[in-house]
C-alpha cells in the first residue's frame, strides 16, 4: 500500500513539471495555455501601399488633342497632374499644364458656340419668354395676373367653395380673414363646414385636418383641394386658378404650374417646338 502512494505522489510530480513547462516557458518568461492566454500570430509586416502607377501615355501635339473626345482628355488631366505631383518634374508639370490648357480651351470653344446657337435660336434659351429688366419682368407678372383674374371671374357661375374649419382652431381664425379678402375679389359661393357638426362630409371629402378648402364644380361635381392649413390670399389665387383649370381638362399634370399666357411657349413643358 504504501508502495502504491509513492508511485502515485511520483506520478503527480511528473505531470505537474509537465504542466509548468508548457504553462511558462523559463527561458522567454512566455505564460502559455493554462493561464489562458496565447501567444499573439505574428503579423506579416508588409509594405500596404499599392506601387506607384506608371506614368501616362505621351501626350500627342496639341493639334491633336482638340481633336478628342472630352472623357479621353479628362482621363489625361488626372492621370498628368497626379504624375507631375509625384515626380514634381518642370517637363512634367508642362505637360501637365498642357493638357489642363486644351480641356479649358475645348470649354471656351463650346461657351462660344452656345453663345452663337442661343443667338440664332433665342427659344432654346427663352430669352424670347423671361424679360431680362426688371421694367420687363413686371409687365410680364402683370400680364399673367390679369389673366388669372379674368380666369377667375369667368368661372364664379360653375364653381364652389367647402371651407372645413373648426371652432378649437386657432390658423382658422388666420383663414377666415384670408378668405374673406378672396371673396371680395371673387365670389364664389361658399359652404362652411363645420368638422365636428358634419364628420361624415369631412370623411366623404378625406379631411383630416382645418383650415381646408376644396373647389367644387357644380355639375360634375369633381373637385380637387386648394388649401390645407392656413395660407396666404396669392397662394389661395393660384391654386384655385390651377385646379379649376385642370379639373376643366385644359392642362395635364405635366403643365400645372403653366400659366394660360405660357402654353405653346418655351415655358410649357409639353410644347415640342
Amino acid at each position: 500500500m504504501k508502495n502504491y502512494f509513492n508511485i502515485s505522489i511520483i506520478i503527480l510530480s511528473i505531470f505537474s513539471v509537465n504542466a509548468i513547462a508548457i504553462n511558462w516557458d523559463s527561458q522567454t518568461g512566455e505564460k502559455g495555455y493554462w493561464n489562458y492566454e496565447t501567444t499573439p500570430k505574428k503579423t506579416n509586416q508588409k509594405n500596404l501601399l499599392p506601387k506607384a502607377p506608371p506614368p501616362p501615355p505621351t501626350l500627342p501635339a496639341t493639334e491633336l488633342l482638340m481633336a478628342m473626345h472630352p472623357e479621353q482628355i479628362q482621363i489625361l488631366v488626372k492621370a498628368w497632374r497626379k504624375h507631375a505631383i509625384y515626380t514634381l518634374k518642370p517637363s512634367d508639370v508642362s505637360e501637365a499644364l498642357r493638357i489642363q490648357d486644351v480641356a479649358r480651351k475645348k470649354a471656351t470653344s463650346y461657351a462660344a458656340v452656345v453663345g452663337l446657337v442661343n443667338q440664332i435660336n433665342p427659344n432654346l434659351t427663352l430669352a424670347d419668354e423671361i424679360p431680362i429688366t426688371n421694367a420687363g419682368r413686371q409687365i410680364q407678372f402683370s400680364g399673367r395676373k390679369r389673366a388669372m383674374s379674368s380666369y377667375l371671374d369667368k368661372s364664379i357661375r360653375n364653381y364652389g367653395l367647402l371651407y372645413f374649419s373648426s371652432k378649437t382652431c386657432e390658423y382658422c381664425r388666420l383663414q377666415d380673414h384670408v378668405l374673406q379678402q378672396f371673396l371680395a375679389e371673387f365670389r364664389f359661393d361658399i359652404k362652411v363646414v363645420e368638422l365636428e357638426k358634419e364628420p361624415l362630409m369631412a370623411t366623404q371629402f378625406n379631411i383630416k385636418q382645418t383650415p381646408s378648402i376644396i373647389i367644387v364644380n357644380r355639375t360634375s361635381k369633381k373637385h380637387l383641394p386648394v388649401a390645407f392649413g392656413a395660407t396666404s390670399l396669392p397662394r389661395l389665387k393660384e391654386s384655385v386658378y390651377r385646379a379649376i383649370r385642370y379639373i376643366q381638362e385644359e392642362i395635364i399634370p405635366t403643365q400645372f404650374f403653366t400659366n394660360e399666357k405660357d402654353i405653346g411657349t418655351g415655358l410649357d413643358p409639353n410644347n415640342k417646338q
